[in-house]
């Protein structure tokens, strides 16, 4: 299959997703949607609440990871993985559905909060709920605005050198990204200019707004409970599933869409590197806030790690958590033969993927859940799936609007874009 199918359209390898699976996914986003809508308000709402938080958390941290990786990439001024760059900076193309998302929560305010109904008088003045929604989104929406700006300065180079290099057409939603434009060396010195600024403060925001998060949307479920290091762990531990998910991109994406030349063995060793250290570093902070907390023996933190680590039905799933996550890929990871090859780094990523959606399950449902048994079933498995489909198919979005761009070092002509007015698909015009 050619790299472009018809002059005027779309390269066909823009498409990660086939379309069977494309319609598949918008039945599930359906059926995801729907049972949530039901069982929110009947007798099954505190389900639906806490696995609704626990897909926010996962899926959003995991958004989050992708341009997390992608500034740090800039920051850095690495060069070994361009394409593996661009296919993080698609995760982040969930982050406006995670913003709505997010003021969703309101509405579960009374099944999710112990201390809404029940308020602690030393500590109301932080746990309520028009200052709790108020700084978390206040800042969520700093952190997703700097996130966007990042990525218009990216994906604004991106599409010129993508345009000038193969001659794609230009979707429309991208016009957004090509006004005023300037001649791709203009753009270029431009785009370095402002992302030597944002990417710093957009990582050391992520790191504050995501240890806010972890402190008022998982922490705050157990109002009796408090680590200090659980904010560091909880932004950490999102940029390693992210890493985890870039990981299983870059398998998929290589043949997929045609990158056998910019995603080779190098990029997976590279790649696979970073997944094996962020899964020391994650693994330290989860060790290090339970030894802390087991040496120090303080009452008011002991009974949060013996729910989950001693009783039943959670420790299997706990001990699940650290094997699958932590234990097992760092053995495997050792290898550099499995680093480099695609057909075992997607099992592992696969697994860590798998075991980091079992710890937000852990961390947010036994300080809910104060019934028997386990709560997993149907309308978990659908309302998780309607998440799965959501992140899907906004990635699926991104890539058709923004393909991967060439590989770099290629000569480049000035381009100009057609007038925003003009009727038609919009499109780059040689000068």
């Amino acid at each position: 299959m050619s790299y472009q199918e018809r002059r005027g359209e779309l390269p066909v390898t823009s498409r990660l997703l086939p379309r069977g699976l494309l319609r598949l996914l918008w039945v599930l986003l359906g059926a995801g949607v729907l049972t949530f809508l039901l069982e929110a308000t009947g007798p099954n709402r505190l389900r639906a609440w806490q696995i609704f938080l626990v897909n926010w958390l996962f899926w959003s941290g995991m958004a989050q990871g992708g341009l997390v990786f992608a500034a740090t990439y800039d920051v850095v001024r690495a060069k070994w993985g361009g394409a593996v760059k661009h296919l993080a900076q698609g995760l982040g193309a969930f982050l406006p559905v995670s913003f709505v998302l997010f003021f969703l929560l309101l509405a579960g305010r009374q099944v999710l909060f112990p201390w809404v109904n029940q308020p602690i008088p030393e500590k109301q003045a932080w746990l309520n709920t028009p200052f709790l929604f108020a700084r978390d989104g206040i800042g969520l929406s700093i952190l997703y605005g700097l996130g966007f700006a990042y990525l218009y300065y990216s994906l604004r180079v991106d599409l010129g050198r993508s345009v000038t290099h193969r001659g794609d057409s230009l979707p429309r939603i991208s016009a957004l990204f090509s006004r005023g434009w300037r001649g791709l060396e203009e753009e270029q010195r431009r785009s370095r200019r402002a992302l030597a600024i944002l990417s710093p403060i957009f990582l050391f925001t992520y790191a504050t707004v995501f240890s806010l998060i972890g402190f008022d949307l998982v922490m705050a479920l157990d109002p009796s409970w408090y680590s200090t290091l659980f904010g560091a762990y909880f932004f950490v531990s999102s940029f390693y599933l992210g890493l985890a998910a870039i990981a299983i991109l870059a398998v998929l994406a290589r043949r997929r869409l045609g990158l056998e030349e910019q995603i080779g063995r190098k990029q997976f060793h590279d790649l696979g590197k970073i997944l094996f250290g962020f899964c020391l570093v994650a693994g330290d902070f989860f060790w290090s806030q339970f030894v802390v907390i087991w040496y120090g023996n303080l009452p008011e933190e002991t009974p949060y790690l013996i729910l989950r680590g001693y009783e039943m039905p959670w420790a299997p799933l706990t001990w699940t958590v650290l094997l699958v996550s932590f234990i097992i890929p760092f053995l495997l990871l050792l290898s550099r033969r499995v680093k480099e090859s695609p057909r075992t780094l997607l099992p592992i990523a696969l697994l860590i993927l798998i075991g980091m959606w079992i710890e937000r399950y852990i961390l947010v449902v036994p300080s809910l859940w104060h019934r028997t048994g386990l709560p997993l079933g149907w309308i978990e498995l659908l309302i998780t799936g309607g998440f799965l489909a959501a992140v899907a198919l906004s990635y699926s979005a991104f890539l058709s609007a923004f393909p991967v761009p060439p590989v770099s070092g290629v000569s480049h002509r000035s381009v100009s874009l057609p007038r925003s007015d003009e009727p038609g698909r919009s499109s780059y015009t040689e000068r």
